[in-house]
């Protein structure tokens, strides 16, 4: 399968279960560079952990769900270099005052625009994109439209558009 179309909120589980899916491998094994771009994002619940079925991949999580935050910073820590474009919008403000120290630190970068509008995350291995920010109603009410692809032309592909519109200001 090169690609999975999702549309919410019909299919929230499986939007769910993709995040999920996608920042459980990257934790086990982080891209070289992930990219985070979304016009608004919060610190939204990634990881499902009540179970404890992700201890093997950070045995300091607690038995339940597991934010944004703490999975970026899982990532970091693995040595990932994660990059955040964010819109500068007031809705923004709490997750970016969180990833605040971390940027800080030197652990990610995060790149807020005026105008950004965006919404995706991209991996070594995939591209998420669509119309979908990586909010509680992006995810879980609004009506939204997600695609997942995995071939290596679509990847490289948006790769490169990233890199060529953004790198300079890493």
């Amino acid at each position: 399968m090169n690609s999975r179309d999702l549309t919410g909120p019909g299919q929230t589980r499986a939007i769910r279960d993709v995040l999920q899916s996608l920042f459980a491998l990257e934790i086990l094994r982080p891209s070289r560079r992930l990219w985070i771009g979304f016009g608004w994002i919060s610190d939204i619940e990634i990881l499902d952990n009540e179970a404890r079925q992700f201890s093997a991949l950070q045995p300091d999580w607690p038995a339940t769900s597991i934010r944004l935050s703490a999975v970026i910073g899982a990532l970091a820590a693995k040595g990932c270099d994660v990059v955040i474009l964010i819109r500068e919008h007031t809705n923004n403000r709490a997750f970016i005052e969180r990833m605040r120290p971390m940027q800080q630190a030197g652990l990610i970068r995060m790149l807020i625009a005026p105008d950004f509008h965006e919404k995706g995350l991209l991996g070594d291995d995939y591209v998420l994109s669509g119309s979908m920010n990586l909010t509680w109603n992006g995810v879980t009410v609004n009506d939204e439209h997600v695609l997942l692809r995995t071939d290596p032309a679509s990847v490289a592909e948006r790769r490169l558009q990233l890199e060529e519109k953004w790198g300079a200001q890493l």
